[in-house]
């Protein structure tokens, strides 16, 4: 091939490949835009007001700013308290898993584990095929973890799923560095402290990332096992609040000034932003590792 012809075919490639960069582009914000819109909608209804929102004014910026419908969810009733419930929840429930994850796939992926394959098979099956929903509840009620923040951490205290991430991303650190700490005298838990987890950041992040969402929209469990309400956790409380809202915003609108400020719209708007803002918050510190830790912790089977 004379070099004209591969300067030729060269120019082809560039360009063909600048047109799939174009149409990826192009199909990548399409689809974030139709993402980020209703989010946006979400967003202004909750600054805008009642008046506003109830007439179908407000599209994607705010009409009439204010924070009366923001007021109103934060002083007006256990927001904050449910909140304060699903936060503790989270934290704790996190650190029950990963500690419980990462001790039970750490010696799984050890070569030298007597019963690593029939282990593997019972997590299998496990994973496909599980009790019921009815068996657990029997179990909670039986071991009197009813009103206990227990019950919505205990039953869920490790995902197969996400252990097996974990238990992968351990396969594929180097034998040589452990085995090497091993003949240094080191204990398996001191391996494990100071030479897996900080080389598994990644994926812990990972891990410790969808345990957290898990917990914090964790609906169903809070819903059965918990009744006193100074112990209800966010997503009930959303759910009871939405369906009761028109009574708050009535109780409001007796005050003159209030009128036409809040409606049923923006309260439920305004409530589903404060109810999201945690996860914002650490998504971006996690983010980087996101990627990384699934693939990584996805090759082997």
């Amino acid at each position: 091939m004379t070099e004209k012809a591969f300067k030729a075919k060269k120019d082809r490639f560039e360009r063909s490949e600048l047109h799939v960069k174009i149409i990826a582009y192009v199909i990548l914000g399409g689809a974030s835009l139709i993402a980020l819109l209703p989010c946006l909608n979400v967003l202004a209804q909750s600054f805008s007001s009642g008046h506003a929102v109830t007439s179908g004014h407000v599209y994607f910026l705010p009409k009439e700013f204010q924070f009366d419908a923001y007021w109103a969810v934060l002083a007006k009733s256990d927001f904050l308290l449910a909140m304060k419930n699903s936060l503790f929840v989270t934290i704790i429930g996190v650190l029950v898993c990963m500690f419980v994850s990462v001790t039970f796939a750490y010696p799984l992926s050890r070569e030298k584990l007597y019963g690593k394959k029939f282990l593997t098979i019972v997590c299998m099956i496990a994973m496909v095929f599980s009790g019921g929903t009815v068996p657990t509840y029997l179990v909670v009620r039986s071991l009197g973890l009813f009103n206990k923040f227990a019950s919505l951490i205990i039953p869920s205290c490790m995902s197969i799923f996400d252990m097996l991430i974990i238990r992968n991303y351990f396969e594929q650190l180097p034998d040589s560095i452990m085995e090497s700490a091993s003949l240094d005298g080191a204990t398996d838990f001191q391996i494990l402290w100071y030479l897996v987890l900080p080389m598994s950041t990644p994926v812990l992040a990972t891990v410790g990332l969808l345990y957290a969402i898990g917990f914090w929209n964790s609906y169903f469990h809070a819903m059965l096992y918990i009744t006193k309400p100074k112990m209800i956790t966010l997503q009930v409380f959303i759910r009871n609040f939405i369906s009761d809202c028109g009574t708050l915003v009535s109780s409001l609108e007796r005050n003159e000034d209030m009128v036409g400020k809040v409606s049923t719209a923006n309260i439920i708007a305004c409530t589903t932003v404060l109810g999201v803002i945690p996860i914002i918050v650490i998504y971006p510190f996690i983010q980087k590792y996101l990627a990384k830790g699934m693939t990584l912790g996805s090759v082997k089977g």
